[in-house]
């Protein structure tokens, strides 16, 4: 969602004039868009907030840190010119000249964002974000973003037909849909239209070739989303389906809705109706009061679910939320605890990953490439089981629809061979870079 929202916030400069940097040094504007759901992302700001050396330059904080601390921001960090909220980005510019002169906090009411309403400056243009819904109403123990991004809000489903349109019409052919839990679309309308409806309108887009989605909550799913996963081709057979843990105790104490067996039936379904389906999730360890016992738990589910891929936290203490009261009820777990589970559940997926992905040797999938990895001439593409494959730099262009033979696995990735470029790169003129203003973020 925060790669989405700096696309809005680059589209929206650079109509007024400015022009992006990747060297904050020679940025006139440095905006740091941010995260707020773990202390960690939080951390790695205030980190390069003090790293920030260039003289004159505007330094802006927006995102969730910028919802949650507001002013407080100045205080920690007086090299900060502006604080402000993503609903007030069509007052960026306005906003922008003010700071030169004197410390901006400039907040709205979340509720309000339409930031869709913006322009946007794209990162690919084969694939596309596209917010489905704003916001989240679960209210989970743990989580402080309903606090930061308000109570779920669909978005018309008009709108998001027509955006999906317009996308295909200037040649994306793969989109996902975004929501905090876009399971429960459009229950806030008066006539409500449920989640797999509008995957399988979004589906029938002439010119989508695939569709994704993220993220979906267990307790909200509905087994009518595996029947259009099941018949659409276009749908990607992924689904990110967060358990958080294997605990029913610590379950209830997350305020998540289900059982592990609610949630182990779930993909149960899932793989009987979208054969070959690749399944990933969320996992927390040391969650207050959790025992050895609660943590066994959790490595039995993931040992019983078999996932291809899993994003594994430490707990992160988040003030004003259920969980941070029950840390005093329940007890915190050590850091050596949580750091020795995390190690503990990660050794496992590992194994699970690796031999999930050995299954994919000798295939041929599509792969629309995203990136430049980090380490060595590749670049990075995703499958339309969204597992990542590595490609030789020289052959694979990125922002392109490729056929690949993947050749190897890894403990985390592919590796593949380029057969054939079905889509190319979109060779865009070079804008004038005479007079300009420029920005980092």
């Amino acid at each position: 969602m925060n790669v989405h929202d700096s696309e809005h916030i680059s589209g929206v400069l650079e109509k007024a004039g400015y022009q992006r940097t990747d060297l904050p040094q020679e940025a006139d504007v440095v905006i740091f868009n941010t995260c707020s759901v773990r202390k960690s992302a939080e951390d790695k700001v205030w980190g390069a907030l003090q790293a920030i050396s260039g003289k004159g330059q505007v330094v802006a904080v927006c995102g969730c840190m910028a919802r949650r601390l507001g002013a407080d921001i100045f205080t920690r960090a007086p090299r900060v010119n502006l604080v402000f909220g993503v609903e007030e980005l069509g007052k960026i510019v306005d906003l922008i000249e003010m700071s030169k002169n004197s410390q901006v906090l400039a907040l709205g009411n979340v509720d309000d964002c339409e930031i869709d309403s913006h322009p946007t400056k794209r990162n690919n243009f084969l694939s596309a974000w596209v917010p489905i819904s704003y916001g989240c109403s679960r209210f989970c123990s743990y989580c402080v973003v309903p606090y930061v991004r308000g109570r779920e809000r669909s978005r018309p489903f008009s709108e998001i037909l027509a955006e999906v349109d317009s996308l295909a019409s200037e040649g994306t052919v793969e989109v996902i849909l975004l929501g905090q839990n876009v399971n429960s679309y459009g229950r806030d309308f008066q006539e409500p239209i449920g989640f797999a409806e509008v995957l399988d309108f979004v589906a029938s887009v002439e010119g989508i070739r695939r569709v994704k989605f993220e993220t979906s909550h267990p307790r909200d799913i509905s087994y009518s989303l595996f029947e259009v996963m099941r018949n659409r081709e276009e749908v990607c057979p992924h689904l990110h389906l967060p358990f958080q843990s294997g605990s029913d105790r610590v379950l209830k104490h997350m305020r998540r809705g289900y059982d592990r067996q609610f949630y182990l039936d779930v993909i149960n379904h899932a793989r009987e109706l979208v054969p070959g389906i690749s399944l990933t999730t969320d996992i927390i360890v040391g969650f207050p009061g959790e025992t050895e016992s609660d943590f066994e738990d959790t490595l039995a589910l993931v040992e019983e679910a078999q996932f291809d891929f899993a994003y594994i936290f430490k707990y992160s203490s988040r003030e004003n939320t259920r969980a941070y009261l029950l840390e005093a009820e329940l007890g915190k777990i050590s850091e050596a605890d949580k750091t020795r589970r995390f190690l503990e559940v990660s050794r496992l997926q590992d194994e699970i990953t690796e031999r999930a992905l050995k299954r994919f040797v000798g295939r041929e999938e599509e792969v629309i490439t995203l990136s430049h990895a980090k380490k060595g001439p590749y670049v990075i593409g995703r499958t339309a089981t969204n597992h990542i494959v590595l490609l030789p730099e020289k052959d694979a262009p990125i922002d392109s629809l490729i056929r690949a033979r993947i050749t190897a696995s890894g403990k985390h990735a592919l590796r593949g061979e380029v057969q054939e470029l079905l889509i190319p790169k979109r060779v865009e003129p070079l804008p004038c870079a005479e007079n300009v203003l420029r920005y980092s973020g």
